[in-house]
């Protein structure tokens, strides 16, 4: 049947910290509806998720979506009704400061070095989930947080994960060495792993994450690489451009020269959008980014590494636009 949707609406989850919105890009690029952590919740999720599809097919795409760049009119298939984008989002302790992380824009970010948890029991309801065979088989799995080798349940979480065969990316600042992720990565060729080292020097990554932890992650980034064997090539180090920090040739080249002497195989180029996009006086990335954007992802090709981004990243620079 013919009718606008898109793939996260039709097919995603996000598990925030305080309930379980309908997709996993929506809640980045604009607002859609949550439901609350509480008695039933995800029985709630399933019901109201197959109540706004059935609007979504008589013509009535919920409003929060008209602006998503992911909306899509085309043939869907009615019959692919299980979850195959899976974020989780629910818990925002961490252990450094970044300058461009979400949490700050909602003045609730919690500095610790303590283990944490959660805002819900998630383990309980990812093995619900699971159970009723509301995943895929081949289901997508993102976890951005937090810094999970602070959430204590995350090491059941992530073993529950690592019995399927989903795909799965974990998002680490790679403060802290966490001997499970080294199995994560080695264990599938399906698993990757992505620290966000932003910079080639100690100065800036002092300025940008607040603590001063670099030869801490460089020397964590050198034992995850021995000991993922073969899937080294799986752990993705990003650059996420930030306006007047770290957006300059000089600071992009001493990044790629440090990946190259550590060993690094793919790269990941992006820029700032969690506090860009929320904001309404900014309507899309800034010429410069976009240049100094383009310009890491020829200098990644021209020194030799495999490079990922994010396809909505891509659709911002190229349009010049957050929504």
């Amino acid at each position: 049947m013919i009718y606008k949707c898109c793939k996260y609406l039709k097919n995603g989850i996000h598990f925030t910290r305080t309930g379980l919105l309908f997709c996993n890009k929506l809640s980045i690029i604009g607002t859609n509806e949550i439901i609350p952590y509480g008695e039933n919740f995800y029985k709630k999720f399933i019901a109201l998720k197959q109540e706004i599809l059935e609007s979504c097919k008589q013509g009535k795409v919920p409003s929060y979506c008209q602006n998503c760049i992911y909306l899509e009119e085309k043939e869907w298939d009615d019959f692919n009704t299980q979850i195959n984008y899976i974020e989780i989002f629910h818990w925002n302790q961490c252990n450094c400061a970044c300058v461009y992380c979400g949490n700050r824009s909602e003045t609730q970010l919690k500095i610790t070095t303590k283990k944490v948890k959660g805002n819900v029991d998630l383990y309980k309801t990812l093995k619900y989930f699971i159970k009723e065979k509301h995943f895929s088989e081949n289901a997508n799995i993102y976890f951005v947080g937090g810094e999970p080798t602070l959430l204590k349940e995350f090491p059941d979480i992530l073993k529950l994960f690592m019995k399927q065969k989903y795909k799965m990316d974990l998002l680490t600042n790679g403060i802290l060495y966490e001997k499970l992720f080294s199995k994560f990565l080695k264990k599938s060729s399906n698993n990757y792993m992505t620290i966000s080292l932003d910079c080639g020097t100690k100065e800036m990554y002092k300025k940008i994450k607040g603590v001063d932890k670099f030869q801490d992650v460089i020397k964590n980034i050198k034992r995850y690489l021995k000991e993922s064997g073969e899937n080294s090539k799986n752990l993705y180090i990003k650059y996420i451009l930030i306006e007047g920090l770290n957006d300059n040739e000089e600071e992009i080249i001493n990044w790629l020269k440090l990946c190259k002497n550590i060993g690094i195989k793919t790269l990941h180029p992006t820029i700032e959008f969690c506090h860009s996009v929320n904001d309404p006086n900014k309507t899309g990335p800034s010429d410069h980014i976009c240049n100094m954007y383009n310009f890491m992802k020829e200098k990644i090709i021209e020194y030799g590494f495999n490079i990922n981004t994010y396809d909505f990243v891509e659709i911002m620079v190229k349009n010049k636009s957050y929504r």
